[in-house]
């Protein structure tokens, strides 16, 4: 069975959030976390406190060394655990405990180790980026406002101010910093810091450049420069150049074997500039003593490498972020707010700056700044880019609003419950996000072959270098200094041409752009393990009620089977049962007895069992409300009779006596027949199984044209993972799709775990997908499972055929055709950008039902 997984980083730091999620207004998002499996544990007090999660942005990360390298120094560290590092989005988590290391030296000790720059993200606080000179930064860090708990400094003028929102508002800290100004609407932490380093890889890249071409020009050209004085201005260009590469390279390679003991990339590149520079300058010190040699200073191949491979990384830099901001769901967010003024005016302003109370006025056809309750106004609402329902839905008065989705024609003033940068996006781009942080099995094989690359490739240069001073001295006639020059040319070309970055981008570049893909159609993959597995699905099981049924049941019968008690005392009794429950049959009992008369009773040692019902105690006596195969009464003739009407039953029993039966309805999803005409089209194999009556699971199955013998009914929370593992154990790759806290298991033992619409908390910690789209979902979730492993298969393909081609031909293997060592590091582009290619033409979810 699968282990249940939490994405961290979801925020519940405010009330208005809690509030928002208890009354139904976008219910699929809330989060809680329980232990493996829904089972209570017990944890030491003093333990928990001392442990936090901690998230970081990680600025440098150019490849999947870089992250291993970050995984490596953290897992070094005592009181660290759970380390996981995502390079393509610049972020690392853990969890630490506090009584052992201290997050400061955390980050001090990684630094170290790695040569890469990090910063701590606060989750539950908000931030607020802002420009000001370096005096009016200090006068404002000595007298910080209560409620602001960091100003951090991003360049000379601009500074980040961390506040806590329920404390202070972000007008007010901008009003108490002298002479702030906003600074530009920036992304999050891991954007700024990949930003930061796109500038100094820029700047690294032209420098280089700007020093490198004089020395080609000097090297390949016939020019009336006498030689002496061309080969002093190059070894001087040269050593400029050389001095560039100190902090990409040199410093970042020594410090992954230093602290790390490992040999990365970055050491190969070293090895290379290194030899090619050190030849040169011992080459440039005999000529000049007047030593004939046959091989004399290249200069221009160290430089000219130190370029394309500055190059190439900045390329592949650019590629990947705008990959990854392509499909990033923050950038749904809306840049400006217009914010109702007590005296009625309406002030637009930076959405940055709107705090808790605030009311906004949300204009026809625009989108919607952040989540509110709607408090005047009606409107249709298109929240397609929420939840990929293409039909606007009405809200009004007293209903909330999502963030990101798009007002129709009506004007709508609404509070605010959430702010922008912790609203529905931001819960959504988490959910997404983290996924790309549990790796999928395929990604561990990429890691494996990973590890073998550089020893691999390094063994190979050694064999090159020997086999070409032999050809040399044997077969070309040439003399020790000129058989070593030569063979130094091909070594340097075999370690520079060779490149695993695309293996490292092969599998995360993919999951990245599937994982935006799918929410922007309402799809949340939580965990990356469901984008491997969705394209082997045989087998799809799913939940009737709520799943294939809509969750909202409709009360069709209600009787009283009991004279010993009053109409009033049984709804007073039943109203105190399904209070508080969200399962669906409760839900829909607890709407009818809202206009009943009697105040809810007091129950004791109330009880909730998963698949059966609800159990408390009253006055001594036993009180139960669930199925009548749970209370035993389904043989009861009239019971039997309202079982055969195929209608969903709750039934009330006072110590075995009945007192009340609600006979309910279900109203099939509209999407359902097409959905499972559409699997079976794709020879997917679709079942039910059910914890209602055989009759009413048998109605359902019929109209949707699914066998009987796919069908179970009565099935309790073991029965449905029973029938999931047996599945399993016949071969079968199965997809389970449920909604309640009965699926929880099931949706566990599934290869696939699906939960859609409003489920309970525990479904959705275990679930590997979220649907906020609809059961059409499943099929997108499918097609972009197999769109993504196609890629990932090319990906790998390429990465292998590439390193192969390109060490051969660097090798002199096909004598007459070569990489010249100078043109070898343009293999970074070569190789890196048909992988970002790939992945990002993976297409658009279709829909297959036709509103």
């Amino acid at each position: 069975m699968k282990q249940s997984s939490v994405p961290h980083g979801s925020s519940k730091s405010d009330d208005c959030h809690s509030h928002r999620f208890s009354d139904g207004c976008h219910p699929m998002l809330d989060e809680i976390v329980p232990a493996p499996g829904g089972v209570s544990t017990q944890v030491d007090p003093e333990k928990a406190a001392a442990r936090e999660h901690v998230l970081l942005t990680v600025g440098g990360m150019d490849c999947s060394g870089c992250a291993n390298k970050m995984t490596r120094s953290l897992n070094s560290m005592a009181g660290i655990s759970n380390v996981q590092v995502v390079f393509v989005t610049g972020m690392a988590e853990f969890d630490l405990d506090s009584k052992v290391v201290a997050v400061e030296d955390v980050i001090r000790r990684a630094e170290r180790a790695t040569g890469l720059h990090c910063s701590r993200v606060i989750t539950d606080n908000q931030t607020l980026d802002v420009l000001m000179d370096v005096d009016a930064a200090k006068q404002f860090s000595y007298n910080t406002p209560l409620g602001v708990t960091a100003c951090e400094a991003l360049d000379k003028k601009t500074y980040r101010i961390t506040f806590d929102p329920t404390i202070i508002g972000a007008r007010s800290v901008l009003s108490s910093a002298d002479g702030a100004r906003l600074a530009s609407p920036g992304q999050d932490g891991a954007w700024s810091e990949g930003r930061l380093r796109l500038f100094k890889m820029s700047f690294s890249t032209i420098c280089a450049t700007i020093l490198t071409l004089p020395v080609v020009v000097l090297a390949w050209s016939n020019t009336p420069v006498p030689y002496s004085t061309r080969s002093i201005v190059s070894l001087v260009l040269a050593t400029f150049v050389q001095a560039l590469a100190i902090p990409e390279f040199y410093s970042k390679a020594i410090k992954s074997l230093l602290y790390n003991g490992v040999i990365e990339m970055d050491m190969l590149v070293v090895i290379s500039i290194s030899a090619a520079y050190g030849y040169s300058v011992v080459a440039f010190g005999l000529t000049h003593a007047q030593y004939s040699l046959e091989t004399k200073e290249f200069f221009q191949t160290s430089t000219l490498l130190i370029t394309l491979v500055l190059f190439g990384r900045l390329v592949a830099a650019i590629a990947r972020m705008k990959a990854v901001a392509a499909v990033s769901l923050r950038s749904l967010q809306v840049e400006k707010a217009l914010l109702v003024e007590p005296s009625g005016n309406t002030v637009e302003l930076d959405a940055r700056l709107l705090q808790f109370g605030d009311t906004i006025s949300i204009p026809p056809h625009s989108q919607i700044v952040t989540d509110a309750e709607i408090i005047h106004g009606s409107s249709a609402v298109d929240e397609s880019m929420i939840t990929g329902e293409s039909v606007p839905v009405s809200r009004g008065v007293g209903e909330c609003i999502i963030a990101g989705t798009i007002n129709g024609p009506g004007t709508l003033t609404a509070r605010l419950t959430r702010l922008p940068g912790k609203n529905s996006i931001t819960d959504i781009a988490n959910l997404v996000e983290n996924a790309y942080s549990s790796k999928p099995r395929v990604q561990n094989l990429a890691d494996k072959v990973a590890s073998w690359f550089i020893p691999t490739v390094t063994a190979v240069s050694v064999i090159v270098f020997i086999t070409w001073i032999v050809v040399g001295l044997k077969l070309r006639g040439k003399n020790g200094g000129g058989a070593v020059g030569l063979a130094i040319t091909y070594g340097i070309a075999v370690l520079a041409v060779s490149c695993p970055c695309a293996l490292g981008l092969a599998v995360p570049m993919v999951l990245v752009v599937a994982g935006g893909v799918a929410a922007r159609a309402g799809i949340i993959i939580k965990q990356a393990d469901a984008t491997e597995r969705g394209h082997k699905v045989t087998d799809v099981v799913f939940d009737k009620t709520g799943t294939l049924t809509k969750g909202d049941l409709e009360v069709a019968l209600e009787e009283i089977m009991t004279p010993s008690l009053s109409s009033s005392r049984v709804f007073s009794i039943v109203k105190s049962l399904v209070r508080d429950n969200g399962h669906p049959v409760s839900l829909a009992v607890a709407s009818v007895l809202q206009n009943k008369e009697g105040p809810p009773m007091d129950l004791d040692d109330v009880q909730s069992i998963p698949g059966a019902g609800i159990s408390a105690s009253w006055n001594g006596s036993i009180v139960k409300a669930g199925n009548p195969y749970w209370l035993e009464i389904d043989q009861t003739p009239e019971i039997a009779q309202l079982i055969s009407r195929g209608m969903t039953l709750l039934c009330v029993t006072l110590d075995s006596e009945i007192l009340v039966v609600f006979g309910m309805k279900s109203n099939l999803r509209d999407e359902a027949p097409a959905v499972i005409e559409e699997l079976r089209r794709r020879n997917i194999q679709t079942h039910i199984v059910s914890g209602d009556a055989p009759k009413v699971v048998e109605d359902v199955a019929s109209t949707v044209s699914i066998s009987l013998e796919n069908v179970a009914s009565r099935q309790s929370p073991a029965d449905k993972q029973k029938y999931v593992h047996d599945l399993m154990a016949q071969g079968k790759v199965v997809l389970f799709c449920g909604d309640g806290t009965n699926d929880a298991v099931a949706i566990a033992q599934a290869n696939v775990g699906v939960q859609i619409g409003s489920s309970s908390d525990i479904t959705r910690a275990t679930a590997d997908v979220i649907l906020l789209s609809g059961l059409e979902g499943i099929l997108a979730l499918i097609d972009v499972s197999k769109a993504a492993f196609r890629r990932m298969v090319f990906n790998f393909a390429w990465s292998a055929v590439y390193n192969v081609l390109a060490i051969l031909l660097a090798a002199g293997a096909f004598v007459k055709v070569r990489i010249e060592p100078a043109y070898a590091g343009l293999g970074e582009i070569v190789s890196v950008v048909p992988v970002i290619v790939a992945a990002l033409t993976i297409p658009k979810v279709k829909r297959f039902v036709k509103n």
